[in-house]
């Protein structure tokens, strides 16, 4: 059985179409200072945290990923950050020490987690952030009439693409949802910062996800086109281009003060 990120070696940028002026929010809403420990969580290749160190060199940056696969990816793509400051394993039960952050990021990340775990890792969020500490959050903000359908296509697109822990494990939350979870975990101020106008295209999964095979990528565009409510296809933008779906859902970067 194949399982997630170990496997899913792909280009974020790309797959989901993103603009400059959304990574420029991304960083603004971080505002990185000198000195300040960073911890970029669920951190993937390590994108965000380049973003970080190009606005500030002398930001105390670390890297936490449960994949092996991703922290060597990170690595590479970081190589003066010292090996001590990437921390690989399950982020609930990575030991992050007393070393408080000031700061945590989590772009695309805490919809990669059961809902069950999704108020755990916000719960340590809580814990490992210095009073007053900010938690910074880039992800998808669902409602709804998008969740189940949202979840639907992702789910048969990772059941295709042979990602069984992706299926598993993944849960698309609303974003009432979200701003219940931040309300129990001890963030008392939440900023709405900016919202991300971000465009599915199913025919972008085809080389990094569907291995190549256009007869996968058929079987996901018939799965959206019998998925797809008729209602729901001129407020979502819904274009079928043949061997190109597309639609829109909305992504918001959230500031959450300790």
């Amino acid at each position: 059985m194949k399982e997630g990120f170990d496997v899913r070696i792909v280009s974020y940028e790309h797959i989901h179409s993103i603009n400059p002026k959304d990574e420029e929010a991304m960083i603004k809403a971080i505002n990185p200072k000198a000195n300040e420990k960073i911890l970029d969580a669920f951190c993937g290749y390590g994108a965000v945290g380049k973003n970080i160190l190009a606005k500030e060199p002398k930001a105390d940056l670390w890297f936490n990923d449960e994949s092996e696969v991703q922290i060597k990816r990170a690595k590479e793509n970081l190589p003066n950050i010292p090996a001590e400051k990437f921390i690989s394993g399950n982020f609930l039960k990575a030991d992050f020490g007393k070393k408080l952050f000031d700061k945590v990021v989590m772009k695309m990340g805490l919809h990669e987690v059961s809902k069950k775990l999704q108020i755990e890792v916000t719960k340590k969020v809580s814990q490992i952030l210095k009073p007053n500490g900010k938690f910074i959050v880039w992800d998808i903000m669902l409602n709804n009439n998008t969740q189940t359908l949202f979840q639907d296509v992702i789910r048969k697109k990772d059941e295709l693409s042979g990602f069984d822990m992706l299926t598993r494990e993944r849960y698309f939350f609303r974003e009432d949802e979200f701003l219940e979870t931040m309300k129990k975990t001890n963030f008392s101020k939440i900023k709405d910062f900016h919202t991300i106008n971000y465009r599915f295209s199913s025919r972008k999964r085809l080389e990094s996800e569907l291995q190549n095979d256009k007869k996968l990528l058929d079987k996901l565009n018939a799965f959206i086109r019998n998925r797809f409510p008729e209602e729901l296809k001129k407020h979502l933008k819904f274009e079928d281009l043949g061997d190109d779906i597309q639609f829109n859902v909305i992504k918001k970067i959230y500031v959450m003060t300790k």
